[in-house]
């Protein structure tokens, strides 16, 4: 047998036109390992055995103290074992559990694959029909997070090279299945380092399984604190192993300051505003069947930023693939999938990003030749393709957006709510008390209690937290109302180029938006519609947009308010800290900037933000919103460490000290 400490076989880039499967005698078979998916004998028989039973479950689950059960598998294959585990936790889960199924994949199916590797499991045909739906494109990489609402069911799908995005994920399992194709034939998925970072995502008591009891691999898993021992096999598979982790608890070793809080046990979340922030969080709550006390000053969604009559759902690509970028592709296919849940409609023909000058053109051709397009289901057209898509002239290339569009960011944060809505009152501070916090109105009068608090009121949110630092900037932004015309109806596409501009809806088009600091007071409303900022908004279209209106376009009016802008114009989510505290316990940083033992943060515990979401927050707001939920119930990462460390709350006092500039 290969050494699975060995080097491993180089990756091909994941390919849906080179599938790498057969069926022979209707087993799925890889073509890459020369190995099957699962037993000739009985796929389902064997998952049951080996992973279900290796694992101690269903009773691992019902005895558990906490409301979540996790489930991380190497090799999701072609979904059989999370097939098989969803449908066991259909028959037997705790009153009020949620499931989480985390899966790795470095070369995944495309859906008719798995409907046909799905197929000789007709008992399971009803999920294997909910997964095929929404199951992502195989050419898209990264973290994929998908609710199964109904069951309480959430699968994260991490897609790429094992040990890497393994290294990447903050989690606590309860359960592993290791389900790598067979040692010997890809000796990757066992090697060392992969081992290792079971052990870190590991706690007391975490159980595990495999088909395999190679040598190698239970020598393997014994070196990082597994007690390992042999059980009869499946079929013809003489031995297959189950597994208990009693190692030492690794602890976060990723930098300190954006550490996990601690956790404990939830009656009541508080959620303040009611814009696409606070839908998305009090939605996020609702998904796990947590209480939500709902605030708004306005008593009502979208009263303000989020009520425009239009925007943009689009990702925004980066040239190096950097970690903006990456966190707003898996933004944007949140987004799109709860969209697609919710039944939710992303209205037009895409969204076209106009290369409107050279180094546009030349930055959009760098994105597509570094592969930074396929994950967003974007491509880089000449100008005749874009003409084409968008069904008007528009005479630039211009990046395509294929499952973009344009949404009513009321009706989209109703979607992202479900069936809540927000109680009218206006929270003027948070006063901490034994049981958690209370909300207090402007005059100091009682409005609730909670257990914990998610700040998603924009520019509100800092006065509610005056311990926390957060640097939001107040920022007015103006959309304007067009009549259509002749020409302007054929659009079909929304046009993105420095602003934007939707197809006409109901004789309407929207443009937007403009981008103004200072001149009003931060937390205003409402705010008043400037006509100077028509004619901004209008001065902005290029001249093929230009040519569908007439030389004085007709404004229907127009919508403005105030946006909170972060300093790195990147969106805020996770746990509030002590600011005093975190400056006095990383005032090292300094004098050495790479010095990071400052220890956990001080967190004013049970308090968490979402907001400094700008101008993108229809894209934003359901990842951020879930990230912040994740972490205060002690649940699995939906984004990786770099991608959380980019967000967190922390990160301006960190970046601060380390410039010396506090």
């Amino acid at each position: 047998m290969t050494d699975p400490a060995s080097d491993p076989p180089t990756a091909r880039p994941l390919d849906a036109t080179d599938p790498g499967l057969v069926l022979r005698d209707g087993v799925p078979v890889s073509t890459r390992f020369d190995d099957v998916y699962f037993s000739r004998e009985d796929g389902l028989a064997e998952t049951a055995h080996v992973f279900l039973q290796g694992c101690g479950l269903p009773d691992a689950w019902r005895g558990l103290s906490r409301p979540s059960f996790t489930v991380a598998e190497t090799g999701f294959g072609t979904g059989l074992n999370f097939l098989a585990t969803w449908q066991l936790w259909r028959e037997t889960r705790p009153a009020g559990g949620v499931l989480h199924y985390v899966a790795v994949e470095g070369f995944p199916l495309t859906r008719g694959q798995l409907a046909d590797a799905l197929s000789a499991f007709p008992r399971l045909g009803h999920l294997a029909d909910r997964l095929r739906t929404r199951y992502p494109e195989p050419i898209t990489g990264g973290t994929h997070r998908i609710w199964f609402a109904a069951d309480r069911v959430c699968l994260t799908l991490l897609i790429g090279e094992a040990a890497e995005v393994l290294a990447g994920l903050e989690a606590r399992a309860d359960a592993w299945f290791l389900d790598g194709f067979a040692p010997a034939k890809n000796p990757s998925m066992w090697r060392a380092e992969l081992l290792a970072e079971v052990a870190r995502l590991s706690g007391p008591g975490t159980r595990l399984a495999s088909f395999t009891a190679a040598g190698a691999v239970r020598r393997g898993l014994a070196e990082v604190g597994f007690a390992v021992e042999k059980r009869a096999g499946y079929g013809r598979k003489r031995d297959c192993i189950a597994a208990t982790f009693a190692g030492p608890v690794s602890p976060f070793s990723g930098e300190p300051w954006y550490a996990p809080p601690p956790t404990r046990p939830l009656g009541q979340v508080a959620v303040i505003g009611a814009g696409v922030a606070g839908a998305a969080a009090v939605g996020a709550l609702a998904l796990r069947g947590v209480e939500t006390l709902w605030f708004d000053r306005h008593g009502r969604i979208g009263a303000e930023a989020s009520g425009n009559p239009a925007g943009l759902l689009m990702a925004r690509p980066t040239a190096d693939g950097d970690v903006q970028g990456a966190l707003s592709g898996a933004a944007f296919r949140f987004a799109l999938d709860r969209a697609a849940d919710a039944g939710m409609p992303v209205g037009s023909n895409g969204v076209l990003e106009l290369a409107t000058d050279d180094t546009a053109l030349g930055r959009y051709r760098e994105m597509a030749d570094a592969g930074h397009l396929a994950p967003i289901s974007a491509a880089l057209l000449d100008a005749a393709q874009a003409n084409d898509v968008a069904g008007v002239a528009l005479d630039r290339p211009a990046l395509w957006h294929r499952t973009g569009g344009w949404v009513d960011p009321r009706a989209w944060s109703a979607a992202l709510a479900g069936e809540r809505r927000p109680v009218r009152a206006t929270v003027g501070s948070l006063v901490p008390s034994p049981d958690g916090w209370t909300l207090l109105d402007p005059e100091g009068r009682t409005i609730a209690r909670a257990d914990a608090v998610i700040l998603a009121s924009a520019m509100l949110s800092p006065a509610l937290t005056p311990a926390a630092h957060l640097p939001v900037e107040a920022i007015r932004g103006q959309v304007t109302r067009l009549a259509e015309t002749a020409a302007s109806r054929r659009l079909q596409s929304c046009v993105a180029f420095g602003g934007y501009l939707s197809p006409t809806v109901g004789g309407t088009h929207v443009a937007g938006a403009t981008y103004t600091r200072g001149g009003f007071a931060p937390t205003d409303w409402p705010v008043a519609v400037q006509a100077d900022d028509h004619r901004r908004t209008l001065g902005l279209f290029p001249e093929a947009l230009a040519r569908l209106f007439d030389p004085a376009p007709s404004v229907l009016g127009g919508r403005a308010a105030i946006r909170a802008v972060t300093p790195d114009r990147q969106p805020v989510a996770g746990p509030l800290c002590d600011a005093a505290a975190l400056a006095e316990a990383y005032g090292h940083l300094r004098f050495d900037a790479k010095r990071l033992d400052g220890g956990p943060p001080a967190f004013l515990e049970g308090v968490f933000a979402v907001t400094g979401l700008s101008s993108r927050g229809l894209v934003t707001a359901p990842l951020m919103a879930e990230l912040a939920v994740s972490q205060m119930l002690g649940e699995p990462w939906p984004v990786d460490r770099a991608m959380a460390a980019s967000v967190h709350p922390n990160r301006f006092m960190i970046r601060d000290l380390r410039r010396r500039r506090i």
